[in-house]
């Protein structure tokens, strides 16, 4: 995760002390960046009555935590992939050591293999999507007596500013990548018309977890592409068009959503997630209709108190 500048490498790949007694095994693989602006450095003090007021995460001083923004849901959970926005400093956070901050889009990090720094995992640990906060952690929770030269002196308490942006469970994960290495097999053509049928199937399928694991992750724009793929190979696959109007309603497309979901219902008809998904379409529609009236009303009223 935290490579200084681009941040492609994993928190633990590149700074590893060879004696497990004289240093944790976690570190990072870094490259000096320059100095923070003044406006982007955090105000929180290294003073101890600065440090009285921040949570102790590990219950003894290893790793204080201060939040600078609330965020929703549940905690990150231990086995997580995580999306974060992240910037490391030494000091008074005076020297800025490895950040993230020009990548707009930070790539999923595992933690225990991308996120290895004992001190940032626990950390994220605490944390929600959304949340921001600020963290200090002492040498045993970072980079040990030895540090990781020439970065991080020896014995160093190192500080880090972390926003979680969107996390996914292990599971989902693992098999979202799974199953883009699959498709990317399967996408050779076979000479053979029995075995090139069951490719098709095979498409057919991982077309429609992809589709599944795009709602899961709230990105329904490619939830639909791969659900509408999934139609091409089979037109009247209710599971197919049940996923479009999943897509299709996150995106408040209710028009189109009520097309595939009723297509879906004409197909089988006692589904009771196609059923429950037509229900909730209905109450959504309802209340998209109720706001656009309210909306026309407060529009047009102050014209009619003029007339």
């Amino acid at each position: 995760m935290m490579a200084g500048g681009a941040g492609e490498e994993g928190l633990g790949v590149g700074c590893r002390d060879p004696d497990p007694a004289s240093a944790p095994t976690w570190a990072l693989a870094m490259t000096p960046i320059p100095a923070p602006t003044p406006a982007s450095t955090p105000s929180l003090s290294l003073a101890s009555e600065s440090l009285q007021t921040m949570q102790d995460l590990t219950g003894d001083g290893g790793v204080l935590k201060e939040q600078l923004r609330p965020g929703i849901g549940q905690p990150v959970p231990p086995s997580a992939s995580v999306a974060v926005k992240y910037s490391g400093y030494l000091g008074n956070w005076n020297k800025l050591f490895c950040s993230n901050g020009s990548s707009k889009y930070p790539r999923l990090m595992k933690l225990g293999k991308d996120i290895t720094l004992w001190g940032l995992e626990i950390g994220l640990l605490s944390m929600t999507k959304g949340e921001a906060a600020l963290f200090v952690l002492t040498p045993e929770y970072a980079y040990g007596q030895r540090g990781c030269p020439p970065s991080i002196p020896p014995n160093m308490t190192v500080l880090f500013k972390v926003e979680v942006l969107d996390f996914i469970d292990s599971e989902e994960c693992d098999a979202f990548f799974e199953l883009t290495y699959a498709l990317s097999i399967l996408g050779h053509s076979s000479s053979s018309k029995a075995e090139q049928s069951q490719i098709n199937a095979s498409k057919l399928l991982l077309f429609l977890n992809l589709s599944l694991t795009y709602l899961k992750l709230e990105r329904a724009d490619r939830a639909l592409k791969y659900g509408e793929l999934a139609l091409e190979m089979d037109q009247g696959s209710a599971k197919a068009l049940f996923r479009c109007g999943q897509a299709c309603l996150y995106l408040r497309e209710y028009s189109k959503s009520r097309d595939f979901l009723a297509r879906a219902q004409c197909i089988q008809p006692f589904n009771r997630d196609i059923n429950n998904e037509l229900k909730k379409l209905a109450r959504y529609y309802k209340e998209y209709k109720e706001m656009e009236k309210e909306m026309c009303y407060q529009m047009f009223d102050p014209l009619n108190s003029y007339g």
